[in-house]
């Protein structure tokens, strides 16, 4: 097993705080990265990110809020770069379904000339427990677009998972990975859904 460590950009978030504890529990050295870990990391601060980088081989990127926002791929060219000129060996991307900007970010780390892994995610489970929309739901409703538009939620332990195995296992470099859950469903569906786990009703109101 090697002893560089993995930078896990994010380490507090939904889906950094799994990784790096998955990691740590299999045997691998990890560096968390945030703005309240032990190594700073900033997204607003650049130069937070090559001590961060630095003497890591392989780095779990995560931009926070999400690479759809303005400034986002900008902001992640340049991170690949200052990567690139540590010396960090694979970068696993954290990108999201059907959303524009995140499909330019994942163009600046195929380009980047580092190994990488793209890891594309659906709408996470979790942001109905973990997330914005958890007040609400504990109110009763679920604000979300209407229509008849479905999407694969996806328990965020199973990205955890593929990106444990494409930091630590052979084949994944150079690949795409799309990752759902079993079925798809909309945000109406979703509320009736949580209804019935909690005993409680939740109405799902429709926003534009």
């Amino acid at each position: 097993m090697q002893t560089k460590p993995i930078l896990v950009i994010g380490a507090t978030g939904k889906t950094g705080v799994r990784v790096a504890t998955s990691l740590e529990a299999k045997g691998h050295a990890v560096r968390r990265g945030s703005r309240s870990s032990t190594t700073p990391f900033d997204w607003e601060a650049p130069e937070t990110w090559a001590p961060a980088l630095s003497g890591a081989r392989a780095a779990y990127v995560t931009y926070f809020p999400d690479l759809a926002f303005p400034g986002a791929v900008e902001k992640l060219e340049s991170l690949v770069e200052t990567a690139k000129d540590v010396g960090v060996e694979h970068l696993v991307l954290l990108s999201g379904r059907g959303e524009h900007h995140a499909r330019l970010g994942e163009e600046v780390v195929r380009n980047s000339g580092v190994d990488f892994t793209i890891v594309r995610a659906a709408w996470f489970a979790q942001n109905f427990s973990e997330g914005y929309l958890r007040d609400p739901i504990l109110a009763g409703v679920l604000p979300m677009p209407g229509g008849e538009i479905a999407e694969p939620i996806i328990d965020i332990d199973d990205i955890a998972d593929v990106v444990v195995a494409a930091l630590t296992e052979e084949g994944h470099k150079g690949q795409l990975y799309e990752v759902t859950g079993p079925r798809l469903m909309t945000f109406a569906d979703m509320a009736r859904e949580l209804s019935e786990a909690t005993g409680q009703p939740i109405r799902h109101i429709p926003i534009s």
